[in-house]
């Protein structure tokens, strides 16, 4: 027998009348003003939801990790390039599709558009989106560095209670008043451009000889690689830590439906926001190599910037100015992540794959995804009070990156189905060259296959097994495709109904979608 699948039915909308249309024929009437978002982000905002995305605590301590893994300073300053090389072109496909497809949903629409069923595309970005795009690990960086600045002493409920009052701030500023949650990302994108600036200068200061310690002549060529690893895993390992200090640059495609003129606005902010972090970030590492040992970056457990305030400033600027630093750079990245993850929550409850849609897709009274920004947060919260202390906790909060990578590449694969298949009609205004998606897509296949490659001695950093997280990560994943498999396969074949599904268009260019169970046996 024959599996039932949807039927659509399309509805007209208009949104200069006042009257409302019937989604399901018994559902909701939908009013324009009570689900979409104005266009009010222009390209300042959208440089500064980049810049918050991709610049979190990362930059401050992954450089330590990054070096005792390459081994020398100049191996680590390549692969910081190559990180930077690879994430560009990512951006660039990032361009084209927003070129292309002019509203908001980021990945999830590019996967609906490239790969099909579409549905079940949806459905496992759903999973994504709600469980695997939280922003937990920022938190607890910031509720850390908080408690740092403040000379308090840290505890397991200290962090955690801080670090849900930082995630509850950054999605309750979203929620009430989100002209103020906008204006503060602006501002915090630039002090984060500023502190890395600062770095920057930092390091040329010591290079200029204003150390309290003996040089360290790391950047000197007869010694810079000296010491190199010659560990594949560990070089392949470090350069997924940079790589991943990189991630973020889909974040304005998840909200262009509110971005004014999105196609000028990606091709300004784009470029603009990843050459910019590029180059800081390389400059930033040549500063810390600059004015610290290696000796002290093999003993860093924190951040390395740290080491490097205290060997120019003394002691006091980096144990109460750098902490202060780090945590505003992280409660940045919190209002990036509340401002676009909710938003997209919103689309999946449009297409009415998730429970009480009609209600998570309504923006009242605030002219916000209140409901959505409540799911965030409830989810987040979960993450950052569920798992006990230690290497547990460190492995849920890092679960995203992997799962990213993977849709970045089914992104990138789609994007070449697209254009080589001319039934498809894809046209963008912007084209990237096939050198670079081929370059981007090797990248992401190095991504996708080192963390499965056996670290010497079969043991990873931690305690876990370390193949676990990629694994997990793709169970979480595959609960898209049992739930898509379930409900709009199995459950219509068993129980004798077809699911029409009920479509209203919108101005936006996106669609509100209903199913309606039809009888097909009795």
């Amino acid at each position: 027998m024959a599996k039932p699948q949807p039927e659509t039915v399309y509805k007209n909308y208009s949104p200069d009348t006042s009257s409302s249309e019937d989604v399901s024929g018994s559902g909701p009437h939908i009013d324009e003003s009570h689900i979409l978002q104005e266009r009010k982000i222009g390209v300042l905002g959208a440089i500064s939801l980049i810049v918050n995305k991709i610049v979190g605590a990362g930059i401050f301590s992954t450089p330590s990790s990054i070096f005792k893994l390459s081994g020398s300073p100049g191996m680590a300053l390549i692969l910081w390039v190559i990180a930077g090389i690879i994430s560009t072109c990512g951006a660039m496909v990032m361009l084209e599709f927003g070129s292309s497809i002019t509203r908001s949903g980021g990945m999830k629409v590019y996967l609906e558009r490239s790969w099909s069923p579409k549905l079940l595309m949806t459905c496992v970005y759903l999973f994504y989106c709600v469980f695997l795009q939280v922003s937990a690990s920022n938190a607890i960086t910031c509720s850390s560095y908080l408690l740092q600045a403040a000379g308090v002493d840290s505890t397991t409920w200290k962090l955690r209670g801080l670090a849900i009052a930082a995630t509850a701030f950054a999605v309750g500023v979203h929620t009430v008043t989100p002209r103020i949650g906008r204006g503060l990302q602006d501002m915090l994108s630039a002090v984060k451009m500023f502190i890395l600036f600062f770095i920057v200068c930092t390091g040329f200061a010591a290079l200029g000889g204003h150390l309290r310690v003996p040089d360290p002549h790391n950047l000197a060529i007869s010694t810079s690689f000296k010491g190199t690893s010659n560990s594949g895993y560990n070089i392949g390992t470090a350069l997924l830590d940079a790589i991943f200090s990189y991630q973020g640059y889909d974040n304005l495609n998840m909200v262009l439906s509110e971005v004014e003129n999105p196609k000028k606005a990606l091709r300004i902010a784009l470029p603009t926001a990843m050459g910019s972090i590029t180059v800081l970030y390389v400059l930033a590492n040549v500063a810390y190599f600059a004015g610290v040992s290696r000796e002290d970056f093999k003993k860093s457990d924190l951040t390395i910037a740290a080491s490097l305030f205290q060997n120019v400033f003394g002691e006091s600027a980096a144990a109460k100015v750098l902490p202060a630093l780090v945590a505003i750079s992280a409660i940045g990245h919190l209002l990036g992540i509340a401002f676009t993850v909710p938003r997209v929550i919103q689309e999946l409850a449009k297409d009415g794959v998730m429970p009480f849609p009609n209600i998570v897709m309504q923006n009242r009274p605030f002219r916000t995804p209140i409901w959505a920004l409540a799911i965030h947060l409830c989810v987040t919260t979960l993450f950052i009070c569920a798992p006990p202390a230690g290497d547990a906790f460190d492995f849920i909060v890092s679960l995203a990156s992997y799962p990213t990578v993977l849709l970045l590449s089914l992104i990138t694969v789609g994007l070449i189905k697209l254009r080589l298949s001319k039934h498809e009609n894809f046209e963008s205004s912007f084209t990237v060259p096939w050198v670079v998606l081929g370059f981007y897509l090797a990248g992401n296949i190095f991504l996708l296959v080192m963390p499965f490659v056996p670290p010497p001695n079969g043991k990873g950093s931690t305690s876990l097994p370390y193949w676990l997280s990629p694994v997990v990560a793709l169970a979480i994943l595959s609960l898209g495709a049992i739930y898509y498999v379930a409900r709009f396969v199995l459950l219509p074949w068993i129980f004798g109904y077809r699911l029409e599904l009920s479509a209203v268009e919108l101005s936006d260019g996106s669609q509100v979608s209903r199913y309606k169970m039809i009888r097909t046996r009795v």
